[in-house]
């Protein structure tokens, strides 16, 4: 009689498929956060280069910065997506007065953007128990109170911020694993 030879997989075997499928799963799962996190930058630079050119026509046009601090972007408005720990979600969360609505500074800012009003990613880049930014933020009198700014909120932490056409100088700060950036656009007192 023939012996039968039994076919199929022995337990190393096996073994070894199984370390080898895990490994490429892992390498996969990290080469799709560096993507999303590198388009969800991607998404947040370019409406940043729209809001520059937006706000220095405006200024081209009006002979002055827009007045007020303001989250920016369709639908960045106070109360959207995400909570801070206060339980609200805003762009920037502040006591301060003298902030505009967002809709009215979107509404101010139509007839220099051609279509719709670019829109960054929403990521959280700085947050304490007072101050969370999200996203982009223009900034009228910040600083020392004569500085004209955009606040860029990026995820992961960047070893030098994204290059923005229109922009005087630039700071950057980390906050968790994000980073947090600063475009000085102008000054208040430009003419």
């Amino acid at each position: 009689m023939w012996a039968s030879k039994q076919k199929g997989f022995t337990i190393v075997e096996l073994l070894i498929v199984i370390v080898v499928i895990g490994i490429l799963a892992a390498i996969t799962i990290v080469a799709y956060n560096g993507v999303q996190q590198r388009a969800s930058n991607t998404q947040t630079t370019q409406a940043l280069n729209g809001w520059v050119k937006a706000l220095s026509m405006y200024k081209a046009d009006k002979g002055s910065w827009p007045n007020g601090w303001v989250c920016l972007g369709s639908g960045y408005g106070y109360g959207l997506s995400g909570t801070d720990p206060s339980g609200t979600a805003q762009c920037r969360q502040t006591s301060t007065t003298g902030y505009l609505e967002s809709s009215a500074f979107n509404n101010a800012m139509k007839p220099y953007v051609s279509g719709t009003l670019p829109t960054p990613a929403f990521i959280t880049a700085r947050s304490d128990d007072t101050n969370w930014r999200r996203g982009l933020m223009y900034a009228y009198g910040g600083g020392d109170g004569t500085i004209v700014y955009i606040e860029a909120a990026y995820a992961g932490q960047l070893s030098e911020c994204p290059v923005v056409t229109g922009v005087t100088a630039q700071t950057r700060a980390f906050w968790g694993s994000n980073t947090y950036c600063n475009y000085y656009i102008g000054k208040i007192t430009d003419s």
